[in-house]
């Protein structure tokens, strides 16, 4: 096999390997002999009912809400384009949505078999794997709703969010006001001590020592109150001393 593997981790540390061609080949080959399979097999299976419109409009249905059967292999097999299946379907859907808003509870226009599927996935989806309380998809939940449901959602959601940021400013434009020796017994003050120390292995950065007390000092005051890591270094007490003494002006006190 020409084709060789160089594996990489991604940000969430999940092994991932390049597809070699050879190899995405055969899988693309099996998937389309497996797929002429099934066309083969659900023709010898509907023939002998075709012939009856009612148990012919019963099969297209079950068919239409099949979400292993892709539009062109239904297509094939019915022999029906998309609109005509789909017609078939809404005069006798198996499947109804309506808006997931217990105050509203509209029905919900299936637009074409994509949306159908879309909404059988969802349901499925919320209906087995969701729990109350559980983070999900705006998207997803929105897909659930009738437009106007989904509008008003989103619009709650935007206003919350800018409720969220203003407060987030604020407390950034306070915490910029306080002096450190305030700021550092913060919530905000403390977490962002514990991630230096974390990141320098609760070790001075210039002599290494562990099992000490360690201080936390600015190498830049541009971004105080709203710190990057890189801004900070975690210091022993004598070498925050004498980092002061060597840079007089690179802050005061134990910043």
């Amino acid at each position: 096999m020409s084709n060789s593997f160089h594996p990489f981790y991604r940000k969430d540390d999940s092994l991932k390997l390049p597809m070699p061609k050879d190899m995405l080949k055969a899988v693309q080959d099996q998937h389309r002999n497996n797929q002429d399979a099934l066309i083969a097999r659900l023709r010898e299976l509907l023939c002998p009912y075709l012939g009856d419109p009612s148990l012919r409009n019963d099969l297209v249905v079950v068919c239409v809400e099949n979400p292993t059967i892709t539009d062109d292999d239904l297509s094939d097999v019915l022999a029906l384009d998309e609109p005509e299946i789909m017609a078939i379907w809404e005069a006798r859907p198996i499947s109804l949505f309506s808006c997931v808003h217990p105050a509203c509870r509209a029905s919900i226009e299936v637009r074409n078999r994509a949306h159908l599927r879309c909404l059988l996935r969802l349901d499925w989806y919320f209906g087995n794997k969701v729990a109350a309380g559980d983070l999900v998809k705006a998207e997803a939940l929105y897909d659930m709703l009738c437009e106007s449901c989904a509008q008003g959602l989103q619009h709650c959601h935007d206003e919350q969010v800018r409720a969220d940021l203003l407060r987030h400013q604020a407390r950034n434009s306070a915490l910029r006001r306080m002096p450190w020796d305030e700021y550092r017994q913060t919530p905000e003050g403390q977490s962002l001590r514990n991630r230096v120390l974390l990141r320098a292995g609760n070790r001075c950065v210039l002599c290494n020592k562990g099992g000490v007390g360690l201080q936390v000092h600015h190498r830049t005051y541009d971004r105080y109150g709203q710190e990057l890591l890189s801004d900070l270094l975690a210091l022993c007490r004598p070498c925050h001393e004498r980092f002061h003494d060597i840079f007089p002006n690179a802050g005061t006190d134990a910043a």
